[in-house]
Formats: C-alpha cells, sequence, structure tokens
C-alpha cells in the first residue's frame, strides 16, 4: 500500500511539473525542501506522511495560478536575505 501511495506522488508531482510548477514551488507549498520533493519524485525517499502529501498535491493540481517563483517564509534565511536587500534598495 505505501508503494502505490508513493508511486502517485511521483505521478504527482510530474503532473505539477508538465503544469509548470517547480520543485522548489512544490516544495514551498509542502513546507519542505526542494531537495525532499526531488527525492521523492525519483523515488529515492518515501514521504513519511505519504496521505498527506498526495492530499495536498491534488489540491495543487486543482489550482489554475502556478507560481512564478519561489516563496520563502517570513523569518526563513531567504526571506531575511530578500528583506535586507529591499532596504538596501530602498535606501
Amino acid at each position: 500500500m505505501m508503494v502505490e501511495v508513493n508511486g502517485e506522488i511521483q505521478s504527482r508531482i510530474a503532473e505539477l511539473v508538465e503544469k509548470g510548477w517547480t520543485l522548489a514551488a512544490i516544495a514551498d507549498e509542502l513546507g519542505v525542501t526542494s531537495d525532499t520533493v526531488e527525492n521523492w519524485r525519483a523515488g529515492r525517499r518515501n514521504a513519511t506522511n505519504a496521505k498527506g502529501v498526495l492530499a495536498i498535491l491534488d489540491t495543487l493540481l486543482k489550482k489554475k495560478q502556478i507560481p512564478k517563483k519561489r516563496r520563502y517564509a517570513l523569518g526563513s534565511r531567504q526571506g531575511r536575505n530578500a528583506e535586507k536587500k529591499e532596504e538596501v534598495d530602498n535606501g
């Protein structure tokens, strides 16, 4: 059963990529790293909460708007760097 669900995760990730999603954007939606999504896609790792991940991926497939770039969580290292750059740019 677990192998079947993980195969479905691989399939959903492939569908999202075909629709224009990046692995980074998928990872942001799932709250994991893009390396984690890549490992699931390649079958190197299995999702711990596979059914929950599958449910979120199904929701993403129904979205009409696809993210254009990676979004960072507030307080993350990348988010802080973007905030600092904005402060410098704005003077």
